[in-house]
């Protein structure tokens, strides 16, 4: 089916745009990955995604300090009909992400001649930027990345410095706590427990719910577990990957953690801020005009990590 051509400049193709749009969203062709890895804090982001319609930040209300405006009394005593300041807000500003899927005109023709080749073609092309920018993410969500400098990620989330629009270092209870460890085979697991009561309220409440840390590390805790080691069977919330425990709580490895980190995170206060109307889009296929090829984009935008209640969150460095 050929394109209406709109002007005389546009260029002349043999694939109607309304099939690679269509095929975008119905694509079966499978690929034998040789590359990327499992996206894995990608995919426990998802699992705590907070949506946002919008909006120049994503906006966190947080207590800041213990109120103190009432008491006791007696009989007709007065009573203070006054409150204190004792909240702030914390904004995290967008930040955007994208891959292109291209189709060239060589591809065209080399696929023209049956519908199914192209539906094939399009198919690949969108599971490979598919599969590009969930690394991206995942990635970026892990450690600091250069490119994506509004983005949080797990080392920016969970330390002493400015998160959002708050200084750490000013407000003491907008820090994580922050331990320099050492080998794990001789302390390993004793700052694993006491970073686990440092974060915590009480031995049974506000504890951390994921611990996430390196394949390295992840296998010298498996080490310390044998001969009464305990794998658990179960999926962590269904997010797709198996694991070990420590107090209960699923232990597991990201590919993109850098090298001595472990994180104890509460997830009941941390979040994957996203913008509702660009979580991984897809957008119409295009024709540049100094370009013989077709192109539509992977669209994302949100914050990367945000948080409520940072001080309930834990990193070990230096794990050798």
């Amino acid at each position: 089916m050929a394109t209406t051509m709109t002007s005389p400049y546009a260029i002349p193709t043999t694939i109607d745009d309304t099939v690679l749009t269509t095929s975008l969203a119905d694509y079966s062709k499978k690929l034998t990955d040789n590359v990327y890895n499992s996206t894995v804090v990608l995919k426990l982001a998802n699992q705590y995604k907070k949506l946002v319609d919008g909006g120049t930040s994503l906006v966190e209300t947080l207590i800041k300090e213990k109120q103190d405006d009432g008491g006791f009394y007696l009989g007709a005593d007065v009573l203070n009909n006054t409150q204190g300041h004792d909240t702030t807000i914390c904004e995290f500003r967008w930040q955007n992400a994208y891959e292109p899927i291209v189709i060239t005109r060589d591809e065209e023709r080399m696929n023209s001649g049956a519908m199914h080749k192209i539906l094939d073609l399009a198919g690949t092309k969108t599971m490979l930027s598919e599969k590009a920018i969930a690394d991206r993410l995942s990635q970026a969500l892990s450690k600091p990345v250069g490119a994506a400098g509004n983005l949080v990620d797990l080392e920016t989330l969970v330390a002493a410095g400015t998160l959002g629009t708050i200084a750490g270092a000013t407000y003491t209870f907008w820090q994580a706590t922050v331990t320099t460890s050492g080998a794990f085979a001789t302390q390993g697991l004793t700052d694993m427990t006491t970073g686990y009561y440092a974060v915590s309220s009480d031995a049974t409440t506000d504890n951390p719910t994921h611990i996430i840390t390196t394949k390295t590390i992840f296998q010298k805790f498996e080490q310390t577990r044998l001969p009464l080691e305990r794998i658990s069977n179960t999926l962590t919330a269904n997010a797709g990957f198996q694991n070990l425990t420590f107090k209960g709580i699923p232990i597991f490895y990201g590919n993109y953690i850098d090298t001595g980190l472990l994180f104890e995170l509460n997830m009941n206060y941390n979040y994957y801020g996203v913008d509702s109307a660009t979580d991984l889009i897809t957008t119409p296929f295009i024709s540049p005009s100094n370009q013989t090829v077709k192109v539509a984009y992977i669209l994302w935008r949100g914050t990367g990590w945000t948080t409520n209640n940072r001080r309930r969150n834990l990193k070990l460095n230096s794990i050798t």
